[in-house]
């Protein structure tokens, strides 16, 4: 099994120590509801995405956020497993069902009985009085149907169906997993690619202010102390650009083995200038409404529930081992070596007497076993008790899970909302500081951190941006809702 791997970026440059914040360390686990199988691409038809070399090329596909989910939820292993865990849960409990029912059995035989050891072995007198011809042949037919016994067959069925239930929900849980998986490496790989554009135009200010110290160091108009400022500041926005296209590969590889694409040179993200929540305009709702429905849907805590009920079956069937096995058995015998028989003066022909018919109550009791049956009930009341605090646990994370996804994306909103104001100070402060260092008020220090308030400011944004998108696709998944960003 391909495992899904967490890259853990490190960015040293002090320009973008604090602005790339990018986090690709990407948790490696598994959406959909029933039947969703068909509403996504299967693995034969896997998707191409090329690389636009041409901006203004629309002609070629490039990945959305909705597609990404789509695919790592139609490539994730562990979504697969989950399905196949399914199936496993589901054939035996289709296996108990049929158990109810009667069994039917046949059995056959051909022996040859030995005159050697006992003489009167094939002696047609002697076969009056039931021994056995030279060659015997039977054949049997038996029906059996419990009766009693299906009392612990009906709580064995409970208990299966109460599994298959529980594997149910933990395969839905999968794929919600993996669509998340999707989603948060592409939402990486949306703010890498952002970062990166904010990186090389910082570099590109870095170099014009680089000319202009050049041709005013010239002129006599600057002292050689700010030119060596602007080269240096240059150098440093030259380290950022190669940090943040690594960052930017990085992600790609990342969003490459989630939707398993084998060439990640082939993908080619959607970049826009707003989140997939910008665009969609969204209110959040309040806390209160989004609690108990949340809790209700949450494919985790009803699976928990289904195991609760289901180790509950399976302490009643425990309990159900003190009663006896009686079963109902029928059985039909044909000798085929039968031959005709006088008895009495009476002849009675082969074909009268070849077959047998027998049917009757069986009853089979366990009156001592040393405690067997006493150690398994009690082995099954402490599971199901287990089970009960893991529901119990389940339910207050839960509860913690919804809160804190539910602040973090109402704390997401107000960051962006403050970032983009703070972009445009900062580019205001710039353009005031680039024409008071032209009149010679201020200094080439006082340029640069201008310069660099404005490229924080903009990283500030892209990474608010991915991060509100982020959040909400979080905040989704908390509450047991298909993760989407069509709705």
């Amino acid at each position: 099994m391909k495992k899904n791997k967490v890259q853990n970026l490190n960015i040293t440059n002090p320009l973008f120590l604090v602005l790339l914040g990018l986090n690709v360390s990407i948790s490696s686990k598994i959406f959909s509801q029933e039947k969703v199988e068909s509403s996504v691409p299967t693995k034969n038809s896997t998707i191409q995405f090329q690389a636009n070399t041409n901006p203004n090329d629309t002609s070629q596909p490039v990945l959305t956020l909705e597609a990404s989910m789509n695919m790592a939820e139609v490539y994730s292993f562990t979504a697969k497993m989950a399905q196949q865990e399914f199936y496993a849960t589901e054939a035996k409990e289709d296996a108990v069902f049929r158990g109810m029912l009667p069994t039917v059995s046949i059995s056959g035989n051909y022996m040859q009985n030995s005159s050697d050891v006992n003489p009167l072995v094939g002696n047609s007198a002697a076969m009056a009085y039931g021994f056995p011809d030279t060659t015997s042949s039977t054949g049997t037919l038996s029906v059996t149907q419990p009766i009693i016994g299906l009392l612990p067959m009906f709580y064995s069925l409970q208990q299966a169906s109460a599994l298959t239930r529980a594997a149910l929900q933990s395969r839905i849980q999968s794929r919600i997993d993996a669509r998340f998986y999707g989603a948060q490496a592409f939402i990486n790989l949306q703010k890498a690619d952002q970062l990166l554009k904010a990186a090389k135009s910082a570099m590109e200010v870095s170099e014009k202010q680089l000319n202009d110290g050049n041709a005013q160091f010239n002129a006599g108009r600057l002292t050689n102390a700010d030119l060596l400022k602007f080269k240096l500041d240059f150098e440093n926005s030259k380290t950022s650009v190669l940090q943040a296209q690594t960052t930017y590969k990085v992600a790609l590889i990342t969003l490459a083995e989630a939707i398993g694409i084998k060439n990640s040179s082939a993908i080619s993200v959607t970049s826009s200038e707003k989140s997939v929540w910008e665009m969609k305009s969204q209110k959040l709702p309040s806390l209160e409404n989004i609690l108990y429905p949340g809790l209700a849907r949450r494919n985790d805590l009803l699976a928990a529930k289904e195991n609760v009920e289901a180790a509950k079956q399976g302490k009643n069937y425990s309990y159900t081992t003190y009663l006896p096995s009686l079963n109902f058995v029928a059985n039909y015998t044909r000798n085929f070596m039968a031959k005709d028989a006088t008895i009495s003066g009476q002849t009675y022909s082969a074909s009268s007497i070849q077959d047998q018919f027998s049917y009757g109550i069986q009853l089979s009791w366990v009156l001592l076993d040393w405690g067997v049956r006493q150690a398994q009930i009690s082995g099954a009341v402490a599971a199901e008790q287990k089970a009960k605090y893991n529901l119990e646990n389940l339910n207050l994370n839960a509860r913690i899970d919804i809160t804190n996804s539910y602040l973090q994306l109402q704390n997401a909103i107000q960051v962006l909302d403050s970032a983009k104001v703070s972009v445009q100070y900062a580019q205001d402060v710039y353009s005031q500081m680039k024409a008071r260092f032209d009149n010679g008020q201020v200094t080439a220090t006082d340029l640069i951190t201008a310069a660099n308030d404005q490229t924080n400011a903009r990283a500030n944004l892209a990474n608010a941006r991915g991060s509100l998108d982020l959040a909400w696709i979080t905040f989704q998944k908390s509450t047991g809702s298909k993760l989407t960003s069509l709705n």
